[in-house]
């Protein structure tokens, strides 16, 4: 499928801001787990291994960013609640049906 320059700029503006504001989410659950009863230890390790888990997230980390992938990416941050239907309030019609449809 195609994707409109239209599209392709907004795509490119809003990913840095939809990371942000997921991994302010993730900091938050991190901090959750900090407060939790238990020893030093089992809550870093609990964190380590949470956090090498997030590195692989769309929310964090999209490395490719390429017109071909364009569809790829939206999908998996729908697909990963790092951005939500709302979001796609200001992308065509065709790009929003596609993706719903996708995901």
């Amino acid at each position: 499928m195609e994707v409109n320059e239209k599209d392709w700029k907004l795509f490119r503006e809003s990913l840095p801001k939809w990371q942000e504001r997921y991994m302010e989410k993730l900091v938050e659950e991190y901090i959750e787990i900090l407060k939790k009863d238990g020893s030093a230890s089992d809550k870093y390790w609990a964190l380590e291994g949470r956090i090498k888990a997030d590195k692989r997230n769309p929310g964090v980390v999209i490395t490719d960013i390429k017109r071909s992938n364009f569809y790829i990416h939206m999908s998996s941050l729908l697909r990963y609640k790092v951005i939500t239907v709302d979001d796609l309030s200001d992308f065509s019609e065709e790009t929003r049906e596609a993706l719903i449809h996708m995901v």
